[in-house]
């Protein structure tokens, strides 16, 4: 504070005014906050929401490991191993279904995703039920589909997802 003659303090003219805003009083805590917070918060948000937006597509990803037809020729069950991670990751499969008789890959339905077990086999127990087995000696993901109705996902993503909600009447997962 700076005396006036009168013996009055007086406010003095410092350089920090406090109107000015919380960030440019604050530049290290601004900076730490916007290096480090945000994202933080941005991973936290995608990894939270990602399971609610996630779409049950493969998006032509994978190899056709096998395929098979309906009793009555109408369907054709294709399963697919989509490789992740690398070296050090695993394969997930995929089982989508088609109109034997529409060839294009566009128009195929998936309804099943898990991560592969080793054992695996389709099987058509009717004209639109599908058993998939998928299993090994320390798990087992082996379902029985009916294709026009059901789905199941092994991460059990598209049975909260927003986007896939009008495309089954009832969605599987592994129980928790």
């Amino acid at each position: 504070m700076i005396m006036t003659k009168d013996r009055t303090p007086r406010p003095d003219s410092s350089p920090i005014n406090a109107h000015q805003s919380w960030v440019l009083r604050h530049p290290n805590t601004s900076i730490f906050i916007a290096l480090f917070m945000l994202p933080i918060v941005a991973l936290t948000l995608f990894f939270t929401l990602r399971p609610y937006l996630s779409t049950f597509d493969r998006s032509g990803e994978g190899d056709l490991s096998s395929s098979m037809s309906s009793p009555n020729g109408e369907y054709t069950a294709e399963l697919y191993g989509v490789p992740y991670g690398g070296a050090a990751g695993g394969v997930t499969i995929w089982v989508d279904v088609r109109k034997t008789a529409d060839t294009s890959a566009s128009n195929a339905k998936s309804i099943y995703r898990a991560e592969f077990h080793g054992g695996n086999h389709l099987e058509w127990k009717s004209d639109n039920t599908l058993r998939i087995e998928n299993w090994s000696e320390y798990s087992n993901e082996t379902v029985t589909l009916n294709i026009d109705e059901e789905i199941y996902d092994g991460w059990g993503w598209a049975c909260s997802s927003l986007r896939t909600k009008d495309q089954y009447v009832r969605c599987l997962a592994p129980e928790s």
